[in-house]
Order: C-alpha cells, then sequence, then structure tokens
C-alpha cells in the first residue's frame, strides 16, 4: 500500500488537474448524448435521416481533428489549445440548447465536435509528458476511470433529474456550465508540461508547415513504398501491378450493378374481408406481449404488434377478442405471426439494363424489384408500389420503405475508388516533389492547382455520390497537399510513423467488437434477452429495504454496466499490469474481450449476458489505457501531442468499420435468419483476428524502445 500511495504521489498537480477536465468534459458529452437523438426526434420534431446526418459528421470531427490539433498543441501549447477547446465546447452547448431550427443543431453541435477534438490529445498529451515509465500505466488508468466515471454518473443521475423536472434542454445548458467552466482553472492553475530541451530551442515552424508535418504519419506507408520503388526496379513493377489491380478492383466495385435489401415491417393478411397487419418486433424491454392498434390510411386495417411470440398462443383468447375478428381462431393466429417472425425481404436490385421494372418472386419469403436505374422511382412510383402490393404480404407496404430503398441504391459503394484515388495522387505528389522545390511562386500554385483540379474531377463530377459523401472526401483529398511540403530525407522516422499506424490499424479490430455496445448489442437486448429474473432480483432487494421502486432493465444500462465495471476494478487493473509489458497486456486483454463477446453466444439468459460485458469490461481495461500509456512512451517528446492525435484513429476504424459491419451482420443472421448465436461467434472471430495480428506484430515489426520505457 506504501508503494501505491508512493506513485501517486509521484504525479504533480497539473495532473490531477487534467483529469478534473476529462471527467467534466465526458460527463458532459455522455450526457448529452444519452437523450441527443431522442430529443431531436420527439421534441424538435427532426426526422431520424437528418438526425443520422449529425450524428455521422460528429463522430467522424471527434476522431479525426486530434490528428490537427494535436500538431497545433505541439506548436502553440496545450494551454491556449485547452482555452479554445473549452470555449468551443461551452458555446457548442449552449447554443444547442437555444436552436429549434436543423441548419441552427447542425452547426451548434459541429462547434462542439471542434472543441472536442481540439480537447482530445491535450490531456493525454498532458499526461504522456509528465509521467514515466514508473507511473505512467497507473496515470493512464486513472484517465480511463475519469472517462467512465463521468460516462456513469451524469447519464445515470444528472440527466433524468434535469430532463424529467426542468426540460430536455437543461442537459445542453448543464454541458455547456460543464466544460466552460474549466476555463477558470485553466486560466488560474493549468501550468505548461514542459517538452525535451531540444524542442524548446529548436525555430518555430510555420503554420503551413506544422498542419503539413501533422500528416507525415498518415503517409508514411507511401513514402517508404515510393521510396523503395526509386531504388529497386522489382519494388517498383510489384507496386505498378499491386496499384493496377486494386484500381481495377476499386472501378469494377463502383461500376457493378446494386442490390439492397430491407425486411418488410409487417405481414399483410385478410381475414373474411378485413385486413390484418402482424408485425413481430421482438422488443423483450416492452412488458406488453402484443398490442392491437387500428390503422388509417389509404386501406384502414387492423394490427397486431407481437413483442414476445412464445407467448401468443397462450394468451391467443385475449387477442382475438381484442381483434375482433370472428374468422380468425387460435391456430390461424399462430400461424400468421410464425410467418411474420420471417420477414418477407425487398431486394431493389439495379442492373443497369433497358426497360422497364419487374417484380419477381424468387422463394416465398423474398421479392425482388429490378430496375434499369435508381431514376425510375421519380417516374414509375405509383406503377412499382402497385407491383409490389398486388402480393397479398405486401398490401399495407408504407412508401416510405420502398423510398428508402430507392435512395439507398443510387448510391454507388465510392470507398474503395477514393482510396486508390489519394493513393495514386500521393505517389504522383511524392515523384513530382522535386519539380515543385524547384519551381518558383507561380510554379508551385500550378502543381498545386493540378493536383486539387484532380481530385474535384473525381469527387464532384462522378455520378451516385451524396453531397455529404462529396464534402468529407474533398476535406481528406486536400491532405495530399502537405506531401508537397514534407521532407522525406529521414527515412527512418517514417519507418517508426508507419510501425505506430500499423499497430492503430491492427488495435482497430478491437474497437470494431467495442462499438457494438452502442448497436447490435442494444438490439440484441431489446429482441432476445429477458430480464425478469434480474428485474425480480433487483426489486426484490428493493422490497428487502422496504423500498417500493419497481426497477427494470433497460438498453441503456447496458453501458453503465461497461463503465460500471471500469470504475470498481480501473485502478485495481491498472496497479496489477503497472510494470508488464505493453504488447503483452494488450494482447491479454483483447483475449479476455473477445471470451466476453463469445459468452454471449452462450446463452440469451440476462446473467450470461452480464457476465459477458463485464469480462468484456475488464480486457477493455487491461488492453486500453496501456495501449495509450505505450504511445506516450514511445512518441517523439517533442510530438507527443501530434502522436496522441493519432490514436483516436482506432475510434475512427472502429466506428465506421463497427457500425456498417454490425448492423449488415444483425440484419443478415438475426433478423433473417434467427441465429444471434452465429453473429456473435463472428465478431469473436474477429477478436481472434485482432489477437494472431498483433502476435505477428510483436513478432516481426515492433521495435523494443527500451529508451521510453516499458514497450
Amino acid at each position: 500500500m506504501e508503494k501505491k500511495q508512493g506513485v501517486l504521489k509521484s504525479f504533480r498537480p497539473v495532473f490531477w488537474l487534467v483529469i478534473l477536465f476529462e471527467f467534466f468534459e465526458r460527463g458532459s458529452y455522455y450526457g448529452v448524448m444519452s437523450i441527443l437523438s431522442v430529443y431531436l426526434t420527439d421534441i424538435l420534431h427532426f426526422a431520424k435521416e437528418d438526425v443520422g446526418l449529425i450524428k455521422s459528421t460528429i463522430q467522424p470531427l471527434l476522431y479525426f481533428l486530434p490528428i490537427i490539433t494535436g500538431a497545433l498543441a505541439d506548436r502553440f501549447g496545450y494551454r491556449k489549445t485547452l482555452l479554445v477547446a473549452f470555449t468551443l465546447l461551452g458555446g457548442g452547448y449552449a447554443l444547442t440548447s437555444q436552436m429549434t431550427t436543423y441548419s441552427g443543431v447542425f452547426l451548434a453541435l459541429c462547434v462542439m465536435g471542434l472543441g472536442a477534438g481540439a480537447f482530445k490529445p491535450i490531456i493525454s498529451g498532458t499526461i504522456a509528458r509528465t509521467t514515466d515509465s514508473e507511473n505512467s500505466t497507473l496515470g493512464f488508468g486513472i484517465y480511463y476511470w475519469s472517462i467512465n466515471l463521468g460516462a456513469f454518473l451524469f447519464p445515470l443521475i444528472l440527466v433524468p433529474l434535469l430532463k424529467n423536472s426542468i426540460g430536455w434542454q437543461w442537459v445542453m445548458v448543464a454541458a455547456a456550465v460543464g466544460t466552460g467552466a474549466m476555463i477558470l482553472p485553466t486560466l488560474l492553475f493549468y501550468r505548461e508540461p514542459e517538452a525535451e530541451p531540444e524542442k524548446a530551442a529548436a525555430p518555430r515552424t510555420s503554420l503551413v508547415q506544422t498542419l503539413a508535418d501533422a500528416f507525415e504519419i498518415i503517409y508514411s506507408p507511401v513514402i517508404l513504398v515510393v521510396s523503395a520503388a526509386r531504388r529497386r526496379r522489382a519494388v517498383a513493377v510489384a507496386a505498378l501491378v499491386i496499384g493496377a489491380a486494386f484500381t481495377a478492383l476499386a472501378a469494377r466495385q463502383y461500376l457493378a450493378p446494386r442490390e439492397v435489401t430491407a425486411a418488410s415491417p409487417g405481414e399483410a393478411f385478410t381475414v373474411e374481408g378485413r385486413l390484418l397487419e402482424v408485425t413481430v418486433d421482438r422488443n423483450m424491454t416492452v412488458p406488453d406481449a402484443w398490442v392491437v392498434e387500428h390503422e388509417a390510411g389509404e386501406e384502414p386495417h387492423v394490427r397486431l404488434v407481437v413483442h414476445q411470440p412464445a407467448r401468443v398462443e397462450a394468451e391467443a383468447p385475449a387477442i382475438l377478442d381484442e381483434l375482433g375478428l370472428p374468422g380468425l381462431d387460435a391456430a390461424g393466429l399462430v400461424r400468421m405471426v410464425e410467418e411474420a417472425s420471417r420477414p418477407l425481404r425487398i431486394t431493389v436490385r439495379v442492373d443497369g439494363r433497358g426497360g422497364a421494372f419487374s417484380v419477381e418472386r424468387p422463394s416465398a419469403d423474398s421479392v425482388v424489384l429490378r430496375v434499369p436505374d435508381p431514376g425510375v422511382w421519380t417516374t414509375q412510383r405509383e406503377a412499382i408500389l402497385a407491383g409490389l402490393r398486388a402480393i397479398p404480404r405486401l398490401r399495407v407496404l408504407p412508401e416510405s420503405v420502398v423510398d428508402d430503398l430507392f435512395a439507398r441504391a443510387a448510391k454507388r459503394p465510392f470507398l474503395l475508388a477514393f482510396i486508390a484515388l489519394v493513393l495514386l495522387v500521393a505517389a504522383a505528389v511524392i515523384l513530382l516533389q522535386p519539380g515543385y522545390r524547384r519551381a518558383g511562386g507561380t510554379g508551385r500554385l500550378a502543381y498545386m492547382a493540378g493536383t486539387v483540379a484532380v481530385g474535384a474531377a473525381v469527387v464532384w463530377l462522378l455520378p451516385g455520390l451524396s453531397l455529404f459523401a462529396r464534402i468529407v472526401s474533398s476535406v481528406i483529398y486536400l491532405t495530399v497537399l502537405a506531401l508537397y511540403l514534407m521532407d522525406f530525407a529521414d527515412l527512418d522516422r517514417y519507418r517508426d510513423h508507419w510501425r505506430f499506424l500499423l499497430l492503430i490499424f491492427l488495435y482497430s479490430g478491437f474497437w470494431v467488437l467495442y462499438f457494438q455496445m452502442f448497436d447490435s448489442v442494444l438490439w440484441y437486448v431489446q429482441a432476445y434477452v429477458d430480464a425478469s429474473s434480474l428485474n425480480r432480483f433487483v426489486n426484490g432487494l428493493f422490497a428487502s429495504l422496504g423500498l417500493g421502486f419497481a426497477w427494470r432493465f433497460d438498453v441503456e444500462h447496458v453501458t453503465v454496466i461497461n463503465a460500471g465495471t471500469i470504475i470498481l476494478l480501473q485502478l485495481l487493473v491498472s496497479s496489477i499490469v503497472r510494470k508488464t509489458r505493453a504488447l503483452p497486456t494488450m494482447i491479454t486483454g483483447i483475449a479476455m474481450g473477445t471470451v466476453g463477446m463469445a459468452m454471449l453466444a452462450v446463452s440469451t439468459g440476462i446473467w450470461v449476458f452480464i457476465a459477458g460485458i463485464v469480462i468484456f469490461s475488464i480486457g477493455e481495461m487491461t488492453a486500453h489505457p496501456k495501449f495509450i500509456s505505450y504511445v506516450g512512451q514511445i512518441a517523439p517528446r517533442d510530438r507527443v501531442a501530434t502522436y496522441m492525435g493519432y490514436i483516436f484513429l482506432y475510434g475512427v476504424i472502429g466506428s465506421s468499420i463497427g457500425g456498417v459491419l454490425g448492423a449488415k451482420l444483425y440484419v443478415h443472421w438475426v433478423d433473417q435468419l434467427n441465429q444471434p448465436r452465429t453473429l456473435w461467434l463472428i465478431f469473436a472471430s474477429i477478436g481472434l483476428v485482432t489477437i494472431v495480428s498483433l502476435l505477428l506484430y510483436s513478432r516481426f515489426v515492433h521495435r523494443d524502445e527500451t529508451a521510453g520505457g516499458q514497450a
């Protein structure tokens, strides 16, 4: 105990100050995020698709901006960057609480996102600069603990208190106060963590050069390949062949026929001339096993929503009485529910061939709508709807479902094509750089203008891209201009950058699993996990204490389990792994997380589910603080914030891949095939691939960093 107290005393006052900053910033963020989607749809009445656009803008902003803000902080100072960050955070939250228009809320949240992106690398950079190999692991463990303490307390206590007593917008006001108030302690108490002496003595680079240097890491693989190709013909030939093959693959994917699928939201049945729509929504958190609704519209009908299909047979008399359809008996009702449990899959297949659309039935549970081009939905909308609704099970198909299908079918897959564009242009810029350096001002401007024109021609003239995709792609593409300003003489630096970038990419595999906590795991809890035994246990405890409070497990408690486990055990785990080597510790943590994910395949019982989430959380708290600590130890001391900014790429990769992959796998294996066990085994296999990849990295790529401390 004395030894641990000695380690705690080794932390400087500025360390504890930034831990306080992290607690209030993360608490404010997770507090707002816990209600934001519902607030925007139910209170401000925005469309869900529009809310999705806001979310898909903020998340990449939060995780990508630290690449730039970390470099700026290394140049201008951490204290100044913190002041800017808290000003933007407080202002963004305050504006969000007052805005009621879509554009106003979007802008306000972008201001908040700018502040959060500026804030992220400063805290981890300060901790990295003020710790050493003896206390770094524990320091980052405390840092991670403070994140989860804020994420646990604010949504659990403050958010419901404010939302239910004085209004939803006061959650945003509280977040504005919680972050804006941090300006005062920053001014009074924050002291700039010192850099290495050579950093202080070095001449300050220009702002443009600072921004260019920020992208050294991300382009390091291209720089190394082009440099090797210049020296060796075999490398040049291999690079050309691989580049041509990848470009051809990207073009083929972009031009290939598209196919998008959705499940019908309900099945239509006719009972003695009356229409009955049956929808199976396996939401186990809804107390009612079924609900009967009387729907108006084009064709008035009765709608039966079943949340617990297993109870339909036992409760058939009550359901039949509520439906009021004399020609329907219990056996017929059970059959309809079983049929509706296998949703009819509607596929729009864009084949590029001429002619009119056609509706096909390849199987009893699927419909294929073949169209030459998504534009036919605009010109032949009524005919298409009539063709689909001619199928008895689709008589009440909402027009919005088909709208969404055609909107998705109109989008072409651009990711591979964009990656090919950036890689090819980046290689060309590296080869052209000597000419750029010899040219004068006008000549250099021509080089850059030509590079911009190539990207603009591709991004803005290709069909099938949304405006949002064009804007984001353009911003990312412009980073290739930084290659004109880089110095390629010191290739050892770029080799270090490449090792670091590869580590982040491999480590992101674990975060593909983590981000399922916000998507597929929540859907699974709603549809399959029966929490009644837990509810009885908790309410029994309340009753034994004389409390009549009726508690019920709900989806938001998944993140509470995760954060609560980390709060209870993080400091203990950090103390245990304080002096263990980084990569083996990270691999051990990822292995535990993989086991936790695999446990979800064992049973749908609530206790097994909780055990799986707890084990996953222990793995997370073992791996992640060690990863952050390791990066802080290997980072060049004059570029700590820059490296700390790059570590958030795991969030960009993990959230983007995890969100799309999780949704597609869930729809296929759970919604369509009713095999949730297979879903979790697939995710566990992703964890295994991550473990094997890191073992190979440790064996063949990792270079031991003895100068900085434990590696």
